[in-house]
């Protein structure tokens, strides 16, 4: 498989979990309409958010471990460059050939925090959701005592 591949294999796997969360956020948003199903969009939201963290917990160790090892290809490949390529270059020229190199890799760290970014946004929604519900709770009970 090639690096283009795994790239790309990745990316899909992402946009997968991003639809499945997408949906789960809005089935929950469904369930708020009903004031009969209240406890089950708050039972159902907090478990999300639950695995959100869990998700961000992992994408953040697998990330920290990339970057290690990308800072050690890094040096690996400027070791390279700078002892056994045919061609002599100068800096700016080196670090151009291990950024070519790295691109790759580059794009799956991206993918990792863009991940990482989306999935705290969706804490977020949840949270604000939280609020909804709380509010929905206040507005049936003041209907309630009014009538």
């Amino acid at each position: 498989m090639t690096d283009e591949q795994k790239v790309n294999e990745i990316d899909d796997k992402m946009a997968e979990e991003r639809v499945d969360y997408s949906t789960k956020i809005s089935s929950i948003i469904k369930l708020i309409g009903n004031i009969e199903k209240i406890s089950e969009a708050q039972v159902l939201m907090l478990s999300y958010r639950h695995m959100l963290v869990d998700r961000i917990t992992t994408y953040r160790a697998a990330l920290y471990k990339k970057k290690s090892t990308d800072a050690n290809y890094k040096k690996l490949r400027f070791e390279y460059y700078k002892t056994q390529h045919d061609l002599r270059l100068d800096y700016r020229e080196i670090n151009q050939f291990i950024d070519s190199d790295m691109s790759s890799r580059i794009r799956q760290t991206e993918l990792i925090e863009n991940q990482i970014s989306y999935f705290q946004q969706c804490i977020e929604t949840l949270d604000k959701l939280g609020f909804s519900i709380k509010n929905k709770i206040q507005v049936e009970e003041f209907n309630h005592k009014n009538f």
